[in-house]
């Protein structure tokens, strides 16, 4: 994982505000799927779902999904979204056929530890 904020302290930060919802699949020693999940009090969402290659269409990721909607049921969360880039078409036909709608909405951000860096902060 490259993405800022994807480091393992983050992650950290992220599985303790989110128990149980940072889901990895394995078969025997080896991790053939990941999902990380997360509720602002708001809005559930779903992040970085993910197969082994060779284990693609053949369930995990559907059952990753699942299972992070049932954890974010049973704190509260009344609805979950997800972010999927323009580019990936087999993901959005992976959420589409999970029973997800597109939104009308873009997406914006803005890297704030960079700026906190420049005026002399840490990270």
């Amino acid at each position: 994982m490259g993405s800022l904020g994807d480091d393992d302290a983050s992650l950290a930060v992220m599985a303790r505000r989110n128990p149980g919802l940072l889901l990895v699949a394995a078969e025997g020693e080896r991790i053939v799927g990941s999902a990380l999940g997360a509720w602002d009090g708001r809005r559930g969402w779903i992040y970085h779902v993910a197969t082994a290659p060779d284990r693609q269409r053949s369930g995990i990721a559907r059952r990753l999904v699942e299972a992070v909607e049932a954890g974010l049921r049973a704190v509260g969360c009344p609805k979950v979204n997800v972010i999927v880039l323009d580019t990936a078409k087999d993901a959005a036909a992976f959420w589409t056929a999970a029973g997800y709608t597109r939104l009308a909405a873009s997406q914006y951000g803005r890297v704030l530890a960079a700026e906190d860096t420049a005026r002399g902060g840490s990270r």
